[in-house]
């Protein structure tokens, strides 16, 4: 049951993955074609990208965690693709207020 769960993470996480790079993608295409500040967009992209990153860590951390440790390495992961998220959001939002 255990390494059922510790599958079924991981593969979430790695699709999460997977869909946020593709949006970053997507908005680096956007903030190119923007009239807005386009190296404060660069530097956003960047960040999230360095998430997305740190991300991937996180779920190899967890995967290679100890049956003890893996519930903290599995927070550690969820917090980061959370923060990943959220900044990929903060982006969208910029560019919509700069197509505005």
């Amino acid at each position: 049951m255990t390494r059922r769960r510790r599958q079924a993470h991981e593969g979430l996480c790695r699709d999460l993955l997977v869909q946020a790079e593709a949006r970053l993608e997507e908005l680096r295409t956007r903030a190119e074609r923007s009239d807005g500040n386009r190296l404060e967009l660069e530097r956003a992209l960047d960040q999230a990208r360095g998430l997305c990153n740190r991300v991937l860590a996180r779920v190899e951390a967890a995967r290679q965690a100890s049956d003890d440790a893996w519930p903290f390495a599995r927070a550690q992961a969820d917090q980061t693709v959370a923060e990943m998220s959220q900044a990929i959001a903060e982006v969208e939002q910029r560019l919509s207020r700069a197509a505005a």
